[in-house]
């Protein structure tokens, strides 16, 4: 199978970017007393994590066949990487998704709350456009700790608007459309145009937290190809057209790059999304 999502447009790019019982909990630079809240010490929480773990979230699972279940977001030695844009300059499209940032090997994880122990464990690694093959993903990510409202990850709304505040990442939707919220999207912008995003969601079958996959059949002008990846260009960042399905496009055309047109849904048999992509560059900007 090749990795056609990677050949999409040039245009579309794709962001480079587990342990002791007592955590640190880490202070971010520029960031105000108290912000990080969230953050947790380990051993506060009676379970056991690997050696400089560092809890961002926890979230409960509202599971009508398993309602002791929970998904921890959590981060292995995080640096910080405050944004450096203040409340009157405009933010960077990077800054969208990342705002002041922890960045680091990134896990999410399902924990029985009833016996405090972790059942599963996922790594959220993106793909660097050379090493996607070869290496299967990048062991790192930049999750948020404080963003401005109004962009991808969820903000109160009474936050001032050109003020970072701490959002909630594991922000629980029904994306798939079975009618229950437990699946949370992240999101990564490279630059101002390509937006890769992954979903990551709570199995009640498996029991498991999983990274849903997405199956494409891409067709454009290098013939047809296909491509499986835990991310899609834009996929949960669009509002879907009905329960469990996506169409829409996006237009890289004047950037070196393809109109790509999605139609997406969800394969609720085998927990992963599945669809096809139809790219077709001007005639003027071809080589």
């Amino acid at each position: 199978m090749r990795n056609g999502g990677l050949k999409i447009g040039k245009a579309i790019a794709l962001a480079a970017f587990v342990a002791s019982l007592s955590l640190a909990v880490i202070t971010p630079r520029g960031a105000e007393p108290g912000a990080q809240s969230g953050l947790a010490r380990q051993g506060s929480k009676g379970f056991e994590l690997p050696s400089g773990a560092v809890i961002i979230e926890e979230q409960p699972l509202e599971s009508e066949s398993h309602p002791d279940r929970a998904l921890i977001l959590w981060m292995v030695n995080p640096i910080t990487e405050p944004s450096g844009e203040g409340p009157e300059e405009y933010y960077s499209c990077r800054s969208e998704t990342r705002g002041s940032s922890y960045r680091g090997p990134t896990r999410v994880s399902l924990l029985n709350t009833e016996t405090r122990t972790v059942i599963n464990t996922i790594e959220i690694k993106q793909p660097y456009e050379d090493e996607a093959e070869s290496e299967g993903g990048v062991d790192s990510f930049d999750i948020p700790y404080a963003i401005r409202k109004g962009y991808y990850y969820k903000v109160e709304s009474n936050a001032p608007e050109s003020e970072e505040v701490k959002p909630r990442i594991i922000w629980l939707k029904d994306y798939n459309g079975d009618g229950r919220a437990l699946e949370f999207a992240l999101f990564d912008a490279l630059a101002c145009m390509g937006l890769p995003t992954t979903l990551i969601g709570y199995s009640e079958w498996q029991d498991k937290v999983i990274q849903y996959q997405i199956y494409l059949e891409i067709d454009g002008d290098d013939g047809h190809l296909t491509d499986l990846s835990t991310w899609c260009d834009y996929l949960f960042s669009k509002e879907p057209k009905a329960a469990g399905y996506w169409e829409y496009e996006i237009n890289y055309r004047g950037r070196g790059g393809p109109l790509s047109k999605y139609e997406i849904r969800y394969d609720a048999q085998n927990e992963m999304f599945k669809g096809k992509c139809v790219w077709t560059v001007a005639e003027n900007e071809k080589r």
